[in-house]
């Protein structure tokens, strides 16, 4: 993958990179690069908040507002800027840890085997997000902590774990958005007052509006809206037209693959549909898998049709898989299926990383 150069999982691209600048030893490849590179950037000093600084250059204000992942493989460093290629991994393959133990207890709680929590883990874009030195990873793992702390009556602990998830990546605000929709309709429904329990939804929402206000105030523009055209688009059309590329460049590799990962993911999004109704998932899980069924069919083409094993849809996976463990359902099928798509996704990484 790396050909035992750990800066190699950076990506930094010569147009972002000025090589006079950057620490002795990074590695920089011709074009782009990739997120990975804006994530170090951001790790060499959370607090500098510059478009240029340590010789990378921001591509713009959105990268900013991603700030969990890097803050953390900064404190992993200790604030060493030479150990931080090395952090940025390290982090990832704790937070893949951390996912499995926490998915083993969610399987617990749903009355399962741990080892079902596998299947939490299990999702084959983690496997791009960690060769990338990406979040989602991260924030996957704070989004599963906060449910497993909600569903155990620790609102206040959940919202905290919320506040990394949302600063993390941003579509972790989709729990935060069901989290309110569930508190607005049982306020008008007379089942409750606004209280502690409320924790959950309002300390994320106040963490990231408080850090778009940061970010307008030192960039000149909110760091939310300054990319959102590049990711969303009018519902269906990216899906549809990547489906149709992938397919006519068929017997493609590349084409190959993205259809078996297409296609598991709809088999386990539609199997939790399909269980929706009658799963024991709490309300919040089940209104934010809506809302994350609703989101993917907006997604822009960039997201459908970059051959990143669909790494922006962790969210919608993870929340089916609670709707599914929290069911009745037989799920060996299903496992079966998420593990030879890893294996897949896994020989192929290694073979064009």
């Amino acid at each position: 993958m790396a050909h035992g150069d750990i800066t190699r999982f950076i990506d930094v691209g010569s147009e972002f990179a000025t090589r006079a600048q950057l620490r002795r030893g990074v590695t920089i490849v011709p074009g782009s690069g990739y997120d990975g590179e804006f994530y170090y950037r951001l790790a060499l000093d959370p607090a500098n908040l510059h478009w240029s600084a340590f010789g990378i250059r921001m591509d713009n204000a959105y990268r900013m507002q991603r700030i969990t992942y890097s803050v953390l493989a900064f404190a992993a460093a200790g604030g060493r800027a030479d150990l931080v290629p090395y952090s940025l991994v390290a982090v990832n393959i704790f937070s893949l840890a951390a996912l499995a133990w926490l998915g083993a207890m969610v399987a617990r709680d749903c009355g399962r085997r741990a080892a079902w929590g596998l299947l939490v883990v299990g999702y084959s874009g983690f496997l791009f997000t960690l060769g990338r030195d990406l979040t989602e990873i991260c924030e996957a793992s704070l989004l599963v902590a906060a449910l497993l702390l909600l569903r155990r009556g620790w609102p206040v602990a959940a919202g905290i774990a919320l506040c990394g998830a949302v600063l993390s990546r941003e579509t972790a605000l989709l729990v935060v958005a069901g989290a309110f929709l569930v508190f607005v309709a049982d306020v008008l429904r007379g089942r409750r007052r606004p209280g502690r329990s409320d924790a959950v939804w309002a300390l994320p929402l106040g963490a990231y509006v408080g850090w778009q206000l940061v970010g307008w105030g030192l960039l000149g523009s909110i760091p939310l809206h300054s990319d959102s055209d590049n990711n969303l688009t009018y519902p269906f059309t990216s899906m549809v037209q990547a489906l149709t590329d992938n397919v006519e460049q068929l017997p493609s590799e590349h084409a190959l693959v993205w259809l078996l990962e297409l296609a598991v993911l709809a088999i386990v999004v539609g199997a939790a549909a399909f269980r929706l109704r009658a799963s024991r998932a709490r309300p919040v899980e089940k209104c934010s898998w809506m809302l994350s069924v609703v989101l993917a069919v907006f997604l822009s083409r960039t997201l459908w049709d970059s051959h990143a094993d669909f790494r922006g849809f962790e969210d919608l996976y993870v929340l089916s898989c609670f709707v599914l463990l929290d069911s009745d359902a037989k799920l060996r099928a299903v496992g079966l299926l998420v593990a030879a798509l890893w294996v897949v996704t896994f020989v192929h990484r290694v073979l064009y990383f």
